[in-house]
C-alpha cells in the first residue's frame, strides 16, 4: 500500500504549529483538503473611530450608501486587521463563491422645467428631482400646488425659493445631501407637511420656520452643523420620529418633555453631558439612542419610559446606570460599551425579560453583574469583551437555553466552569485574550458551535474531543503554545484555523 507522508497544516508563522499524519492512498481519497494561504480580503472600514449607532425603523430609508460587514473571527469583536496565516480545510472540489457587488443607480440630469410642467399637466402629486445636479428650483414650482410628495435629495441647493411655500398640499418634503444653510420662512405656509428630510445639509441651527410646521411627525435633521435645539421645539407636538445624530448639540432643552407622541428619538454622535429630566415625559418612546455623546449620568426619569424597547448608551462617560431602569421592561436590548460602568444595579437585568442582547464590552467590570442565572434567560448574545473579570460563574448560563454568541475577549480568564458541556445551542465563543491554559473535554457537548476563538492565551494542546464539533468552521488557536494539533481535528471541514 502506497504511503504519502507528511500531509502538515501551518497556521501559525510564529509558533511553527503543525499537523502531522501519515495518509494511505486510500484514505486520500476521502480525508480533507488542506490549503494553506496568506490572509486575504477585506479590511475594515476605519473611516471613523466611533462606530455606526444603531439603525432604527422610519418612515423613510436611508439615502446614503452603507457597507456589508462579512462575518468573520472578528464577528464577536474578535477579529485582527490581518493575520499571518490561516489553513483552509474543505472536501475536494469546493468552489468558493464571488462575491457579487450591488451598484447603485443615479438618476441622470433631468431637464427640471420640462419635469415641473409635465407634473403639472399630469396632475401627479409626486415629483422625484433627486440626484438631478439642480442648484437652484425654477420659481415655477408654485404651481405644483397639488403636489404632496416632493423630492430633492442628492442635488446641488443651498437655497429653496420662496415660491415653495405654494405647494399647500405637500406631505412630503425630502431636500438630504444638498448644502442647504437656511430655508425660506414662506416653508410656514405648508401645513399639511408631515416628513420633512434635511440631512447631509449645512444647517448651523434649526431653522426658525421648522418650529412652525406643527404638523411634522417625522423630522431628519442628521448630519448637519447644529449646536443648539430651541424650547420652540415644544411646538412640534405631532412628532413620531426625530433625528439629531451626527451635530454638534450640547444640551437638549426641557421642552423636549411636551412631545409626547414621540416613539423615536436619535440624539447620537453629539456632545451632550446630560439629559434633562423631563425626557422621561416622553412615555411613548420605544427607541433612545444618545451613544457617542459625553454623558456622565442619565436621570432617574429614565424609568417612566415604559415602553421603551431599544436604547443606545454606548461610547459614553458613564459611571453607573440607574436602578430605575428596571422598570423598561419592554427592553431588547441593553448596550453600555465603551463606558467606565464597574458594576450594574443588582436584579437590573433579571427585571428586564425581554432582553435578548447584553453588551457590557470595555467597561471596569471585574465580576459578572449581580443577579444569577435568570438574567440571561432570554439571552441570545452576550458581549462582555475588554472588561477585567477573572471567572465566569459555574450555572451562570444554566436557563440561558437561547444563548448563541459569548464574547469574553480580553478579560482574565484562566480557566472554563466545569459545565461548559451544558451551553449547548452556544454558536459562536470569543474567549480570545485570556489566560486559559487548559480546554476541558466537556467541549465537545457544544455540537452548535461553529466559531471558537482561543487566540493569545496559554494553550498547550487541544482536547482530541474537539474533533466532535462537526459543525465548527472557525477556529482560531493564534498567539498560544500549541506544537501539535489533535488528528481528530481532520474531521472537521469546512475549517478555517488561523
Amino acid at each position: 500500500m502506497e504511503i504519502i507522508p507528511f500531509l502538515r497544516m501551518w497556521f501559525s508563522t510564529k509558533s511553527g504549529m503543525y499537523y502531522d499524519k501519515s495518509i494511505s492512498s486510500k484514505e486520500h481519497t476521502s480525508c480533507c483538503h488542506v490549503e494553506c494561504c496568506g490572509r486575504g480580503g477585506a479590511t475594515p472600514d476605519n473611516n471613523d473611530h466611533r462606530e455606526e449607532p444603531m439603525e432604527v425603523d422610519t418612515e423613510m430609508k436611508e439615502r446614503v450608501p452603507t457597507q456589508e460587514k462579512k462575518l468573520s473571527s472578528g464577528s464577536l469583536g474578535g477579529g485582527e486587521s490581518a493575520r499571518p496565516k490561516h489553513v483552509t480545510v474543505h472536501p475536494p472540489g469546493t468552489k468558493t463563491a464571488k462575491p457579487t457587488v450591488k451598484k447603485k443607480s443615479i438618476q441622470a440630469d433631468l431637464d427640471v422645467p420640462r419635469e415641473l410642467l409635465k407634473c403639472k399637466e399630469e396632475g401627479s402629486n409626486r415629483l422625484d428631482l433627486s440626484k438631478s445636479n439642480i442648484t437652484q428650483l425654477p420659481v415655477t414650482v408654485r404651481d405644483l400646488t397639488h403636489l404632496e410628495e416632493l423630492y430633492l435629495y442628492g442635488n446641488k441647493l443651498s437655497t429653496l425659493p420662496a415660491e415653495i411655500g405654494c405647494l399647500v398640499n405637500l406631505k412630503t418634503l425630502a431636500l438630504s445631501e444638498n448644502s442647504l444653510t437656511s430655508l425660506p420662512d414662506s416653508l410656514a405656509n405648508l401645513k399639511l407637511l408631515r416628513v420633512l428630510d434635511l440631512r447631509h445639509n449645512k444647517l448651523n441651527e434649526i431653522p426658525d420656520v421648522v418650529y412652525q410646521l406643527t404638523s411634522l411627525t417625522t423630522l431628519y435633521l442628521r448630519f448637519n452643523r447644529i449646536r443648539v435645539v430651541e424650547e420652540e421645539i415644544s411646538n412640534l407636538q405631532e412628532l413620531i420620529m426625530m433625528s439629531l445624530r451626527e451635530n454638534k448639540i450640547r444640551e437638549l432643552p426641557r421642552g423636549i418633555g411636551r412631545l409626547k407622541k414621540l416613539v423615536t428619538f436619535d440624539v447620537s454622535n453629539n456632545h451632550l453631558k446630560h439629559l434633562p429630566p423631563e425626557i422621561g415625559e416622553c412615555t411613548l418612546l420605544s427607541t433612545l439612542d444618545v451613544q457617542h455623546n459625553e454623558l456622565v449620568d442619565i436621570p432617574e426619569t429614565i424609568g417612566n419610559l415604559q415602553h421603551l424597547s431599544r436604547l443606545g448608551l454606548k461610547y459614553n462617560q458613564l459611571t453607573s446606570v440607574p436602578k430605575s431602569l428596571s422598570h423598561c421592561i419592554l427592553m431588547e436590548e441593553f448596550n453600555v460599551e465603551s463606558n467606565n460602568i464597574s458594576q450594574l444595579p443588582e436584579g437590573l437585568l433579571s427585571s428586564l425579560v425581554m432582553l435578548t442582547s447584553i453588551t457590557i464590552s470595555r467597561n471596569a467590570f471585574t465580576s459578572y453583574p449581580v443577579g444569577g442565572p435568570s438574567q440571561f434567560t432570554n439571552i441570545h448574545s452576550i458581549n462582555m469583551e475588554h472588561n477585567m473579570i477573572n471567572k465566569i460563574p459555574f450555572g451562570i448560563f444554566s436557563r440561558a437555553k437561547n444563548l448563541t454568541k459569548l464574547n469574553m475577549k480580553e478579560n482574565r480568564l484562566t480557566s472554563l466552569p466545569l459545565d461548559i458541556g451544558s451551553w449547548q445551542n452556544m454558536v459562536e465563543l470569543n474567549l480570545g485574550t485570556n489566560q486559559i491554559s487548559t480546554l476541558p473535554e466537556e467541549i465537545e457537548d457544544l455540537k452548535k458551535l461553529e466559531i471558537l476563538i482561543l487566540s493569545n492565551n496559554c494553550l498547550k494542546r487541544l482536547p482530541a474531543s474537539i474533533g466532535k464539533l462537526r459543525n465548527l468552521t472557525v477556529l482560531d488557536l493564534e498567539e498560544n503554545k500549541i506544537t501539535v494539533l489533535p488528528e481528530e481535528i481532520c474531521k472537521l471541514y469546512p475549517l478555517v484555523i488561523f
